[in-house]
């Protein structure tokens, strides 16, 4: 009776750790105590994860390889309704936190010219641009040895509309995307996100600034409504990233 008391105790405790939560209040060498800690682009991170999380969705591939999974956030999104995944990234790092928040995942640490077994659907979400100019045709010819026939890649990318940054090779339009992917793939449906100007800032404003982090979570629910139905979507001109989904020719 004891041990199943203690055991219960432990689940309880156990299931905390859907995040690694104690890593949030901290007290860094100037004596600045902090709650929270914000992202920037955690808006616009989360407006092409749950895009991206819906494709796959309607897809309900049989199995995935998620290329450049980083810590494993799309793999704990979509191990639910898919019933094969893969993760695989060269960062021990973030190996490491994938396989933490995701036990039952099998997650690799290694490059994808060591993989041969081939999926219904591979991803690559914000990874292309981190490939340098000259592995460009090695990789994408690499990702296509790992789809079956018939399978598909689902990809995001920065556009040519964002800055580029010290991370990044080089951002994308449309015409590039095709040119990377060709002659391996033809792309079926594309999409442009997270539409950037005045109104998106002014949300980002809201969200946080140098007096507050919102968290009221009715308001929060809010701002999210009404970036679904004015800056979540976008056009060639105004999107910070684009989304195509392509098929193994």
């Amino acid at each position: 009776m004891i041990v199943m008391q203690i055991n219960t105790k432990f689940d309880l405790q156990d299931s905390e750790y859907k995040f690694p939560y104690h890593y949030l209040p901290s007290l860094d060498g100037n004596s600045v105590f902090r709650l929270h800690r914000h992202l920037e682009w955690g808006l616009d991170y989360m407006t092409y994860m749950s895009f991206v999380t819906e494709l796959i969705y309607q897809h309900m591939p049989e199995s995935l390889l998620d290329v450049g999974c980083g810590d494993g956030r799309l793999i704990h999104t979509i191990k639910n309704f898919v019933p094969k995944l893969t993760g695989i990234d060269l960062s021990e790092r973030a190996v490491a936190f994938a396989r933490a928040f995701n036990p039952e995942v099998e997650i690799l640490c290694k490059d994808i010219a060591e993989l041969s077994k081939q999926h219904a659907m591979v991803t690559l979400i914000e990874v292309l641009e981190h490939i340098p100019d000259i592995q460009i045709e090695g990789f994408i010819g690499n990702i296509a040895s790992l789809v079956q026939t018939g399978g598909h890649l689902l990809i995001t990318v920065p556009v040519i509309n964002v800055p580029l940054t010290r991370k990044h090779y080089r951002h994308y339009s449309l015409e590039l995307i095709k040119k990377a992917l060709k002659p391996h793939f033809e792309i079926q449906g594309h999409w442009w996100l997270y539409r950037l100007g005045i109104l998106e800032q002014s949300i980002q404003f809201l969200l946080r600034n140098r007096f507050y982090i919102l968290n009221f979570s009715p308001l929060l629910k809010s701002i999210w409504k009404i970036h679904k139905r004015f800056t979540y979507y976008a056009d060639a001109a105004s999107g910070g990233h684009l989304v195509c989904l392509a098929r193994l020719q």
